[in-house]
């Protein structure tokens, strides 16, 4: 029996460590490319770095 509670426990923390991973994946496409902005938005990029 504790044999089957020690698999339980390591199938539970892979699967978490699993689905963090995908979380992370999902928020790194979120950028936006310089050909996608319109001159306005560039333009204030441009005003906040200078």
């Amino acid at each position: 029996m504790l044999y089957q509670v020690g698999l339980i426990l390591i199938l539970v923390a892979i699967a978490i460590i699993f689905s963090k991973k995908l979380s992370n994946s999902s928020t790194h496409e979120t950028y936006v490319f310089e050909d996608e902005m319109d001159s306005e938005e560039l333009k204030d990029l441009d005003d906040d770095i200078n």
